[in-house]
């Protein structure tokens, strides 16, 4: 079919998202001194719009489009009607991702046989092929191989704050249909989160046809705001924030039961990061371990999140052998301690690693 591309023509870039989720609401009670304080994992069918500038000199085309209202139609690859809904647009500008214009609608059900959508703004329209569905599969453990009941989510396509693929395993084992994205981060814990157990985070998650496979381990410590640079020494510098259950949340606990309450800017006057030595953590690059050579803490500022305050975070140097050829490449960092008698782990993931 022959599609209309009238707010393209405009200079907006329009992106869809179709998610086949299953319908599920579990919720776990609350965890009152972390930051989300009732622990629920929801999930629906939905499917996602994000219209975002090609320029940034197309922004006040983008903030017209607030709070306008739009139709949008599901076709098969016939062009046959499918669906037919509506909703309104909602201008985000937020420090962590680009300013776009997005929503996200509802679905009564899935409809894997979608191919194409149509949105309708007012007189303009605009039809495109949606991202194909690709198979995302894998095994969650603990870290002694033992599968674990998880809820697994991959978080926005990567600079959009809307959309999300959800499932869940009673056995460890998942699959899901997610659509074709590079995902911001993928997120993978259970229903004691902030009690007995924190997450796994994968970062930057390249779901890309004809399948990805996403094979997680979780334990009480979450490996955070992971990121990785080259230096021309061919050594790659790790920055990451951990925290855990046996220092950070219990200093969180006692905080909340001095306070009755907790907020952001508390962590502005404490240092809640996991205590870690060098000797705790590796690092590999797909199955191959790297020589740590050095770990230290340093400061980075949470003014983003509304804090104009600085907060703590690690800064190691790994070495890249000189067996491992130019490519890209999963990077892996795990983490290992023991604080207070209980024996902690945690893993996070970054996905597509350029090594020069």
């Amino acid at each position: 079919m022959t599609l209309k591309r009238e707010l393209s023509n405009k200079g907006i870039k329009v992106l869809s998202y179709l998610f086949n989720n299953d319908f599920y609401k579990d919720c776990y009670g609350t965890v009152p001194y972390a930051e989300e304080p009732e622990v629920c994992y929801e999930s629906k069918p939905h499917i996602a719009i994000a219209l975002i500038p090609k320029h940034y000199t197309s922004g006040e085309v983008l903030k017209s489009l607030d709070g306008k209202e739009f139709i949008i139609e599901l076709l098969d690859g016939e062009g046959e009607h499918l669906f037919e809904g509506s909703g309104k647009l909602r201008y985000v500008s937020h420090q962590l991702v680009p300013e776009s214009v997005v929503s996200e609608v509802r679905l009564p059900s899935k409809f894997m046989n979608a191919r194409y959508v149509r949105i309708r703004i007012g007189s303009l329209t605009e039809e495109m092929e949606l991202p194909p569905q690709v198979r995302v599969y894998g095994k969650v453990t603990d870290f002694k191989g033992r599968p674990k009941k998880a809820y697994i989510r991959l978080v926005n396509p990567y600079g959009l704050p809307v959309g999300a693929a959800d499932t869940k395993t009673d056995d460890g084992y998942f699959e899901m249909y997610a659509p074709a994205a590079t995902y911001h981060h993928a997120f993978i814990c259970d229903g004691n989160y902030g009690r007995s157990s924190l997450e796994f985070y994968g970062w930057y998650v390249p779901v890309k046809p004809p399948e990805f496979k996403l094979n997680a381990r979780f334990d009480k410590i979450e490996i955070y705001r992971l990121a990785v640079a080259e230096t021309p020494e061919r050594t790659l510098l790790i920055h990451f924030v951990a925290w855990d259950i046996a220092y950070t949340t219990n200093i969180l606990k006692i905080m909340y039961e001095d306070k009755g309450k907790m907020e952001l800017k508390d962590l502005c006057s404490i240092e809640i990061l996991t205590p870690l030595k060098k000797s705790d953590v590796e690092v590999y690059l797909n199955d191959l371990r790297l020589e740590v050579r050095s770990m230290r803490k340093i400061e980075y500022s949470i003014k983003d999140y509304g804090v104009n305050c600085m907060s703590k975070a690690y800064l190691l140097e790994a070495k890249v052998p000189t067996k491992i050829p130019p490519g890209i490449y999963s990077l892996r960092v795990v983490a290992h301690t023991i604080i207070d008698g209980i024996e902690e782990w945690g893993e996070a993931v970054l996905y597509e690693l350029k090594v020069i």
